[in-house]
């Protein structure tokens, strides 16, 4: 990427402690839940630590005339919701903003130098119900996208699979009387006890496998319980491929910012930063099910001994079932992955819809037909793009932001119901509340986007991307996708990130 010659000595605008760089790299798989405090404190008046040689007063609890209070509730220290300032309205009834207030609305934040280099800075603004452009700057420019290269994937995937499908995951008999073989099926999120019915990650239950799978083997399916102990197996048959894509470094796996690219995997097994999933996630599943077939009274060969291996076998489709569970429907599936920037889930449901649409599971198979599906069921001019992985993660991808402004556009106009569907159920998260927005939107001049904007964000080495939706103050819904790639290294990904939020706040204040 083009460097600018010289780059002026900038002071932060944003008072962002530089321990916050990790904050950023973190948040790419911020879990929704935990987030919000983080973010929230610089706005509830959090202090820093002393700088080295400064007085410090003594600690609360060690000082005699100081009565300690209780800490804040979450709820305290929570970003609040922007105040609505007229009734609340369909933003079908809103007028359609003026393109020139909309430019000037939001020019001084886009002139900021912590974005990089002047022509690396692309933006597309759109009305959410018309399409109509309302302020583009470079935007059928060739950018990096990072993450909001899961926007296209999404876009694909749900032309393939129904929102409401389900991924099931089997036991059936194996080719011996004694074995039994845990069949893939696409869930990557079993939990390792019950399932949980209302819940996405741990919707099915490996325990509840080995339940039925008990009872089957007991003669409860009307067949005779196998004599020795039972031998469990694998079939990894489908959608089966490399379980790291090829065009990932090696560092994003190993230290936990991707995770395995699996179709049968623990919830637990999810890569966070610098926690890695394990070598082999569905090895992982054998274990536990070994486990809980035990506890049920079956004499399981391995049981207790985590070196055993399942071997893998390929089972006929006749063979006969003895248990299964289904996951939570595609649509929730997806909008996890979306709004916790899963890249491993993103290209395992990638993976499965371009099978399931007739395709190869290999790489390049994938990508082509994401990007092809662009240009049928979407109507793209994808002239010149590179899509290398479905997740964003690679190096190499080129995307223009208006083609992302057009997707999310699909996604509210009502013209492609799945893709609105997953972008409804979660998909995009909320500025300063949940998934990767939780610790975003954390300042003062941010307060008009909190509660209201939704976005994907996307986050590389010199790279900030932003793309999502906001209600203006005259209630009208637009989208935007911006993306910087050529931002200095350092404290200063901390610095665009923070300024594209202001971007959106703008577009929430703006009365254009």
């Amino acid at each position: 990427m083009r460097r600018l010659a010289s780059t002026p000595r900038r002071s932060p605008r944003y008072a962002l402690a530089p321990v916050a760089a990790l904050a950023v790299v973190v948040g790419v798989v911020a879990p929704a839940t935990s987030a919000p405090l983080a973010g929230a404190t610089a706005r509830a008046g959090a202090t820093q630590e002393p700088a080295s040689g400064a007085t410090q007063e003594p600690a609360p609890e060690d000082r005699a005339d100081v009565t300690a209070e209780p800490p804040p509730t979450p709820g305290e220290v929570r970003p609040r919701i922007a105040a609505s300032t007229s009734p609340l309205r369909p933003v079908t009834a809103a007028p359609v903003p003026d393109r020139g207030a909309v430019s000037g609305q939001v020019s001084d934040e886009l002139d900021s130098t912590w974005l990089g280099g002047t022509t690396r800075r692309a933006v597309a603004i759109r009305d959410a119900l018309t399409g109509e452009p309302l302020g583009d700057r470079y935007s059928s420019r060739l950018v990096t996208p990072a993450s909001t290269t899961k926007l296209l994937a999404a876009a694909a995937v749900v032309t393939a699979l129904e929102g409401d499908r389900t991924f099931t995951t089997r036991v059936v008999a194996g080719a011996d009387p004694d074995e039994v073989v845990l069949v893939a099926g696409g869930d990557m999120l079993l939990a390792d006890g019950d399932g949980d019915p209302e819940a996405v990650a741990g919707h099915a239950g490996i325990a509840d496998l080995a339940g039925q799978t008990a009872a089957s083997l007991a003669g409860g399916d009307g067949q005779d319980a196998p004599e020795g102990p039972v031998r469990v197996s694998l079939d990894l048959t489908y959608a089966e491929g490399p379980d790291a894509v090829p065009t990932w470094i090696d560092r994003w796996v190993a230290e936990g910012f991707a995770g395995r690219v699996v179709q049968l995997g623990r919830s637990g097994d999810r890569a966070r930063p610098f926690n890695p999933s394990p070598r082999s996630p569905e090895q992982q599943v054998a274990r536990v099910f070994r486990e809980a077939l035990a506890e049920q009274g079956v004499e399981v060969a391995g049981a207790g001994d985590d070196e055993t291996r399942a071997p893998e076998v390929e089972v006929p489709a006749e063979a006969r079932e003895l248990a299964s569970v289904e996951s939570a429907a595609a649509r929730d599936v997806l909008a996890l992955a979306l709004a916790t920037s899963d890249n491993a889930m993103v290209e395992q449901l990638a993976r499965q819809a371009a099978v399931a649409d007739g395709e190869a599971a290999d790489q390049e198979s994938v990508t082509a037909w994401i990007r092809q599906t662009m240009v049928d069921d979407y109507g793209l001019d994808m002239t010149g793009v590179r899509i290398v992985d479905a997740s964003g993660l690679s190096d190499g991808t080129l995307i223009p932001v208006a083609a992302v402004a057009d997707v999310l556009v699909a996604g509210a106009d009502g013209s492609h119901p799945r893709l609105q569907e997953v972008l409804a159920a979660g998909g995009l998260p909320i500025a300063g509340y949940t998934g990767t927005l939780a610790t975003r939107f954390h300042l003062e001049v941010h307060d008009p986007a909190v509660g209201n904007a939704r976005a994907k964000t996307g986050t590389l080495p010199g790279v900030s991307s932003l793309a999502g939706t906001v209600v203006t103050r005259d209630g009208r819904l637009l989208v935007y996708a911006m993306t910087a790639d050529d931002i200095d290294e350092g404290s200063a990904a901390i610095e665009a990130a923070s300024v594209l939020d202001e971007v959106v706040a703008d577009l929430a204040r703006c009365g254009c």
